[in-house]
């Protein structure tokens, strides 16, 4: 009997905290709805770091600017669905300091099906 892998989606996460070190976590609307910190796949010749600001830019309306991109912190594989497709994604997570007033959700170019913000 053979099984196959999923194919591989490389992704990148954001652990956003604050200047009172609270972490903001997303609500999305998918897979039954779940909380996660905020990111999503590498596009075509991007690195892991980029993808990280370009995704709070265009989930949480943040400018690359005001972004303190720190180290990368953690990173998960996990098989689950993404679009209805099942996926074996390989996430790297990075340490993200921004001001509260900076993340201005209205300002998203792609929300992502993001359903609450905290």
């Amino acid at each position: 009997m053979t099984t196959s892998t999923p194919p591989l989606r490389e992704a990148a996460r954001a652990i956003v905290m604050d200047a009172d070190d609270r972490v903001l976590l997303l609500r999305y609307d998918e897979n039954q709805g779940f909380w996660a910190t905020p990111g999503g796949s590498l596009q075509r010749g991007e690195d892991h770091a980029t993808a990280t600001l370009r995704e709070l830019g265009e989930e949480l309306g943040i400018d690359e600017k005001a972004i303190e991109l720190g180290p990368q912190l953690a990173e998960r594989t996990k098989d689950h669905l993404v679009g209805g497709r099942e996926v074996r994604q390989v996430e790297l997570y990075f340490l993200a300091r921004v001001s509260a007033a900076d993340v201005d959700p209205t300002r998203a170019a792609q929300p992502d099906n993001i359903r609450a913000y905290r």
